[in-house]
């Protein structure tokens, strides 16, 4: 019987040409097929990840890349954020009508203000009056003597609006907050990771989104600006996806407007504006400052800025209510923007005090069904 067997090459010998070159091209072609897979993967998720307000001006063959399962990971260890504790509720207090804080007309364009206002404090509120009676801090004028048979017409005729006053802002310290993000587009479901970077050094800020699965940079969001008394004041936005050159914002504020790169036409710049990032950081400090000023029921508008475009957003508030994250459980206020048209994106914002008010969860919801979760799995130093 002939036996067949595998010739071994000794040491010191090499391989018989044919071999050597059936070998290689094996490998290369395995090589070539996982390469192709992986690209495959992440081709479509770029797409997928768009932003409150990068919805509304999508097209159709941008998708959005969702879903609502929370992922349970092994319990991780969180930083402490030196949180800021709200005060007790006081039960003495009568209940009062819902309050529409306008950030626009709340913070008066440095131009038109005398001098630097500063926050009001527990001294300048009258003994016995409440935190509604406090809202106002511009006293009407006296109007000047009269007869008394004309005196009520007169009073009417002189007596200003109640001005909101300046809200305080008290801002996060420096973070780095891990999310998972979980997507579910035309049934089809993605799981990628998110981190939000946030630093300042007291007078001027950085802050960054950044989306990535295997280690690829899929997504970015990036703002800085400068911390006022009026909050963070954005100087240039920053959006670049996979693949795509980078669209900026960039805030004029000497001129009072937005200038885009994108060849969009300039938008006039309001007072309070927030980009697509700084809003999530406006919001934190503005709880931070004062946990009490705005309750359920309450609404919130402001300016944002886009990449390619500014809007008004007006978000409703929640009573505080208890959510289950990745990174554990814990009380937060719920703020949900409503979609505005048929095509736009609404915005659901859990702020959570045990983050100093940073989001544990953001969801964003297209009429079409697609859903997209950011859920807080740790955080870290930066």
């Amino acid at each position: 019987m002939r036996s067949f067997i595998m010739p071994v090459a000794s040491p010191g010998t090499s391989l018989p040409p044919a071999l050597t070159a059936r070998s290689l091209r094996r490998v290369a072609v395995l090589l070539g097929a996982v390469l192709a897979l992986h690209l495959w993967l992440l081709g479509g998720l770029p797409r997928a990840l768009h932003w409150p307000g990068a919805a509304d001006t999508a097209t159709a063959e941008e998708p959005l890349t969702l879903s609502t399962r929370l992922i349970a990971p092994p319990a991780p260890v969180p930083v402490e954020l030196r949180p800021v504790q709200p005060p007790a509720p006081r039960t003495d207090t009568p209940a009062r009508p819902p309050v529409a804080l306008d950030m626009q007309a709340a913070i008066t364009p440095a131009a038109q203000e005398p001098g630097p206002a500063a926050p009001l404090t527990s001294d300048a509120v009258p003994a016995g009056a409440d935190s509604d009676t406090a809202l106002s801090t511009t006293p009407a004028p006296t109007p000047a003597s009269e007869p008394a048979a004309t005196a009520p017409a007169a009073t009417a005729a002189v007596a200003p609006a109640p001005a909101e006053r300046l809200a305080r802002f008290a801002f996060p310290p420096p973070v780095v907050l891990n999310y998972d993000v979980i997507g579910l587009t035309d049934g089809q479901k993605n799981v990628v990771s998110a981190a939000i970077t946030w630093k300042h050094d007291g007078e001027n800020y950085q802050a960054s989104l950044l989306i990535t699965k295997f280690l690829v940079s899929l997504r970015q969001w990036t703002s800085k600006g400068a911390l006022t008394a009026g909050g963070l004041a954005p100087v240039r936005f920053g959006e670049k996806g996979f693949r795509r050159s980078e669209v900026a914002s960039h805030f004029v504020r000497d001129e009072g407007r937005v200038i885009f790169s994108a060849n969009s036409a300039p938008a006039t710049l309001l007072p309070g504006a927030q980009d697509h990032l700084s809003v999530f950081m406006q919001l934190a400090s503005l709880w931070a400052g004062e946990p009490n000023r705005l309750t359920g029921g309450d609404t919130l508008t402001f300016q944002s800025i886009g990449p390619k475009q500014a809007e008004t957003w007006t978000f409703v508030v929640s009573p505080e209510e208890h959510i289950t994250v990745p990174g554990g459980s814990m009380q937060a206020i719920k703020l949900t923007r409503e979609a505005t048209s048929d095509y736009s994106t609404k915005a659901e914002i859990w702020l959570a005090p045990q983050l100093a008010y940073l989001p544990a969860h953001i969801r964003l919801s297209e009429p079409n069904g697609n859903v997209l979760d950011m859920v807080w799995t740790d955080s870290q130093l930066p």
